[in-house]
């Protein structure tokens, strides 16, 4: 039943752009050569839609305990940024190969102040996130709505124990491939919220309620910024140092003081 959710919540999102689409041109940024191309890159959108909500949800539903995780071998933890890349590519190619700084929104004027912005934007979001999660937790412990013996996800204390090495690449690959496919990719075309549920859904995986809201939290605040600057750089440069930030330090010393 959780799958048959999963299709049909996915089926709705990719015909509901499909429509709008052919109603109010809303991939009017993309340009279809052909009739045949743009029922191509509909195809490729559904097909991946219903693939990534199934993917999650069946990675949420069995999810891996330590001892599992330890024996995943280390490049399957990258297969949803595969898939990100293999979709970007298919939908590339029925536009007709773009320039890869137009395709992305990359501009060529005032890197050195997008980069700075985005580390700005990443220590600022970062604190932002932490806020509200405070507020949150504050919030439902008040109405006596806070889930009772929730514990981290294992996931959390398998990236602890990763090499720097390898917690680099997790970094590097989720601030450009995850910026990429939700800002660059999604956001330019369904707009911040649309775009930002997708994000947080794509980390339904994590089965951590808190988690998921600091995970809107942080889009939200990276959307925002690449809604005002048409850049998607800031946005990279923030995820990387949220992201580096958690995994790199809060993660240890939050497993330190709770003997984990």
């Amino acid at each position: 039943m959780t799958y048959l959710i999963a299709a049909t919540f996915t089926l709705l999102v990719s015909a509901g752009i499909i429509i709008a689409n052919e109603r109010f041109g809303l991939l009017r940024c993309d340009n279809f050569p052909s009739l045949g191309a743009k029922i191509f890159a509909y195809v490729w959108l559904t097909l991946f839609l219903v693939l990534l909500g199934l993917g999650t949800t069946l990675s949420a539903a069995h999810p891996l305990n330590p001892q599992q995780l330890g024996k995943v071998p280390f490049y399957e933890l990258f297969v949803p940024q595969y898939a990100f890349i293999i979709f970007l590519v298919g939908w590339w190619l029925a536009t007709q190969r773009p320039s890869l700084r137009t395709f992305l929104n990359i501009p060529r004027e005032r890197t050195g102040e997008a980069i700075l912005t985005g580390f700005a934007l990443g220590i600022g979001g970062w604190l932002f996130t932490i806020f509200m999660l405070f507020a949150v937790v504050a919030i439902l412990k008040a109405a006596n709505m806070f889930p009772e013996g929730m514990q981290p996800s294992p996931m959390i204390g398998f990236f602890a124990k990763l090499p720097w090495w390898k917690k680099l690449s997790i970094v590097a690959s989720a601030m450009t491939v995850e910026e990429a496919m939700f800002r660059g990719f999604f956001q330019k075309r369904i707009g911040l919220l649309a775009s930002t549920i997708l994000f947080a859904l794509a980390h339904y995986s994590y089965g951590q309620p808190m988690l998921l809201v600091g995970v809107t939290m942080i889009s939200l605040v990276i959307g925002t910024a690449f809604y005002r600057t048409k850049n998607l750089i800031p946005g990279v440069i923030a995820h990387g140092v949220f992201d580096a930030v958690q995994i790199f330090v809060i993660i240890p010393i939050a497993l330190r003081f709770t003997g984990m």
